[in-house]
């Protein structure tokens, strides 16, 4: 399982050890060239000095001992000890003259072709490395110019620089690691209540639906995730409470018919001479009842598996519409009542057949039996959403009622009573639905009239 904790260092760390080297290097790259421009900026000066030295000296001839000006810098101090150095050298290229911290060794000497001060970089014989400034040097008499040349020892630059690229070395180790450490408190902090929300739905169960999780307290990242939890928390609720009047539901449907056969039954084994035909037929009609709470029971459990098992063909709605109106036209002249069909004949809708003739056959019968006598009940089937209406006079119901419409075995208290009824036919009706992937509304109207609505899912 992956770890976003460990993702996000993943990404971090990395990021972290990139960046620290890139500033590492930065800063290691303006000192170098700090350094390097000090180191010109001293050079210039010696160089100037000695061309000031230069233009002042006087010659007598070749091999001429030098001028005044030019001893005077050649003795300073400076080129007895290490780090400062100077060189002349003869027209023909061989040196005449160098600092004594030199030794016996010699500066870089200048290319042949040199006509002008230059400048460049060099290595002495023991491996120093050194900033040389050459200037030519003139002689009277026409003679050819010679080449003097001061250097500056590069080392105290590179130990400067070694030592500042060892600490930031240090440093930037120690940063990395600073800011790892920060990283791993900063998510262990960020993602306390992502766990605490975990640690809470781990310890709900059935008896605790009720409570939420408080989005307000969380992170506005893990906010719009609890807010789905606590609709997913009400909706598990609700869930339950349905499953739990399913099962008040069930135990009355079933209570009911067991108690008048058991009475019934009693009764007929103790006092046999005075039973009656009438006694078995009650036995018959109540274990009529309880087979059809049964059969609905199972139909209803086989449509909300059906899923899988749903075709699709043309079917003619107009058609099956009539069809099912066919059947209960004499449940609807007992009752007196009229039926106002609005359809179009002409309109084919692909779905399955046989799920769609048990919503429109249930619908049609809840209107029939609960529809007040002599009353018109309005079914249109027509090309638009929703493509299928049943309408009929609902004075008994309320906006309450309607949300629990579709609950299993649910019933108006005034018809509880009625044995003909076992509350399941809109709940299969819905599961129906469900499976063709349609959507089944009820709506109460000003006027008291519920509307069942069958709708394509968009």
């Amino acid at each position: 399982m992956r770890s976003i904790r460990v993702q996000l260092l993943g990404w971090l760390l990395p990021g972290f050890v990139l960046v620290c080297t890139v500033a590492i290097f930065g800063v290691y790259y303006s000192a170098q060239q700090a350094i390097e421009a000090d180191l010109d900026a001293r050079l210039s000066r010696l160089a100037g000095s000695a061309r000031l030295a230069l233009r002042n000296q006087t010659t007598a001839g070749t091999g001429a001992s030098r001028g005044p000006g030019l001893r005077a810098f050649v003795a300073k101090e400076e080129f007895q000890s290490p780090g400062q150095y100077f060189e002349l050298w003869t027209s023909t290229g061989e040196p005449e003259r160098r600092s004594p911290n030199l030794g016996n060794a010699d500066l870089p000497p200048p290319p042949k072709s040199m006509h002008d001060a230059i400048r460049y970089n060099g290595t002495l014989r023991d491996g120093e490395r050194v900033r040389v400034s050459t200037m030519q040097y003139p002689q009277g008499g026409g003679n050819p110019p010679l080449a003097f040349a001061v250097a500056l020892s590069r080392r105290e630059g590179e130990a400067r620089l070694s030592r500042l690229l060892t600490d930031l070395a240090i440093g930037g180790i120690g940063c990395c690691a600073v800011l790892c450490l920060l990283s791993a408190l900063a998510l262990k902090v960020a993602m306390r209540p992502l766990a605490q929300v975990g640690e809470k739905a781990a310890a709900m169960g059935a008896g605790s639906l009720h409570e939420r999780f408080d989005a307000e307290a969380m992170p506005s990242e893990i906010a719009p995730l609890v807010a789905r939890l606590n609709d997913l928390m009400a909706r598990l609720e609700q869930g339950f409470e349905r499953e739990r009047r399913f099962s008040g539901y069930l135990a009355h449907e079933l209570r009911t018919p067991l108690a008048a056969i058991r009475a019934t039954s009693e009764v007929a084994a103790k006092w046999p001479e005075q039973s009656s035909p009438d006694d078995f037929h009650e036995i018959t009609q109540a274990t009529m009842r309880l087979q059809q709470t049964v059969d609905s029971l199972l139909l209803l459990s086989r449509v909300e598996t059906a899923s899988a098992d749903v075709t699709s063909q043309p079917v003619e709605l107009s058609a099956l519409v009539e069809e099912c109106l066919t059947l209960h036209l004499d449940r609807a002249k007992q009752r007196e009542l009229t039926f106002d069909l609005q359809h179009d004949p002409s309109l084919i809708v692909e779905t399955d057949p046989h799920l769609l003739r048990i919503i429109v056959s249930n619908l049609i019968a809840n209107a029939t039996d609960y529809a007040p006598q002599g009353t018109a009940i309005v079914i249109a089937a027509t090309n638009g959403d929703p493509f299928l209406r049943v309408g009929n006079p609902a004075p008994d119901l309320t906006s309450e009622d309607i949300p629990h419409l579709f609950d299993r075995l649910w019933r108006k208290d005034a018809t509880r009573s009625d044995a003909a009824h076992a509350g399941l036919g809109l709940s299969i009706a819905s599961s129906c639905a469900v499976a063709l992937e349609l959507v089944l509304t009820a709506e109460l109207g000003e006027s008291g009239t519920l509307q069942m609505s069958l709708h394509s899912k968009k």
